[in-house]
């Protein structure tokens, strides 16, 4: 956590926190929430951050049994932007935030393990990612024998 500080986090969370709904509605309210997994169980904990009032939710896959009053958005993160009815966070983004972030180091890229063996190598890293055994992204040159 003390890295998220260091890059400009002004609050960091552990997801996997027991009462994480309860810290984020204890530092919200909120009106918009990124969501980068969409997964069901993040899908029920955001639409509960946004009671009572709701919001919007954007993610990168569809969302699934939403309250009435939670919009979503579903998209990829540069199309989603690029609509013209986001024309106001695109152009913060953009324009103000992502080169700041970018002048400040406060954008990282992201960590990576080398898996040798080409596609036959593609199987096991496939499993090790989903077993929780690597944390970093895995990359694997299909080209390599």
């Amino acid at each position: 956590m003390a890295r998220q500080k260091a890059i400009g986090a002004s609050e960091v969370i552990d997801y996997r926190a027991p009462d994480v709904v309860d810290q984020l509605q204890r530092l919200g309210p909120y009106k918009y929430i990124f969501n980068a997994t969409g997964n069901p169980e993040s899908q029920a904990a955001i639409s509960a951050v946004l009671q009572p009032a709701g919001g919007t939710w954007a993610s990168v896959l569809p969302a699934q049994n939403l309250p009435d009053n939670v919009k979503a958005i579903y998209g990829t993160f540069s199309m989603t932007a690029q609509e013209e009815e986001h024309t106001a966070f695109r152009d913060w983004w953009y324009g103000d935030y992502f080169p700041k972030a970018v002048t400040e180091g406060k954008v990282e890229p992201p960590r990576f393990v080398k898996r040798q063996g080409g596609l036959a190598a593609l199987q096991q890293a496939s499993r090790d990612v989903f077993e929780g055994k690597v944390k970093e992204k895995v990359v694997i040159d299909p080209s390599e024998e």
